[in-house]
């Protein structure tokens, strides 16, 4: 759905690609093949609407079951908060990948780094040790859960827009996280050892696998 782009690298991707290069160069040769599974900005864009769209349908009509009404009443108070706790849960978002990560990770917090891509005012966490695959998912998927899929849950049996609104513009913007995970799951190898690692400047990752 669209080529990747070059950007220019802020100073900290700089040297993450630097470490990235040497990393690669110690695994290849311990025999280990590097696989791209990144993905450009804009498959991640489209990926995050398409993969959003089941669970506020799911969501919402769960809504209605619960409470027997549609989702579109809020107050003034409501709209005025609903962007404010946006802005908040996106560097929260952040914020559960780098503790998931973190806990995994062989140097655990030492390995984890927060930044900031100004050409797409997004903010992002990388891991800088390899992962293997259940630990990667469970870091990639988990501010999606913890931020989207719970408060979703909860609007329905609390009965409280806001949080059904909060909660489907996080799984959104979990899309592009959910879209990695299904690159790794869809990834096929007769490999015996494979561990997967954070691109350092594009959105996804490579496995190293032997």
């Amino acid at each position: 759905m669209g080529e990747k782009k070059s950007r220019s690298l802020t100073k900290a991707e700089e040297r993450r690609k630097a470490e990235f290069e040497q990393l690669k160069e110690k695994m290849e040769e311990k025999g280990y093949t590097c696989q791209d599974l990144t993905v450009s900005i804009l498959t991640a864009n489209w990926m995050a609407i398409l993969l959003a769209i089941p669970f506020v349908v799911l969501f919402g009509w769960l809504f209605w079951i619960c409470n027997g009404s549609f989702l579109f009443g809020m107050g003034k108070a409501s709209l005025i908060l609903l962007p404010v706790l946006y802005i908040i849960c996106i560097f929260l978002h952040e914020g559960i990948h780098g503790l998931t990560f973190g806990l995994f990770a062989r140097r655990h917090f030492q390995a984890i780094s927060f930044g900031f891509i100004p050409q797409y005012l997004t903010p992002y966490c990388t891991c800088k040790d390899p992962l293997s695959k259940g630990a990667y998912l469970t870091g990639a998927l988990m501010p999606t859960l913890v931020l989207g899929i719970v408060p979703s849950v909860l609007s329905a049996f609390c009965g409280v827009p806001i949080l059904f609104y909060l909660g489907s513009l996080l799984i959104i913007g979990g899309g592009g996280d959910m879209t990695i995970a299904l690159k790794i799951l869809g990834h096929r190898s007769n490999a015996k050892e494979s561990v997967f690692l954070d691109h350092p400047c594009e959105c996804g990752v490579v496995v190293f696998e032997k």
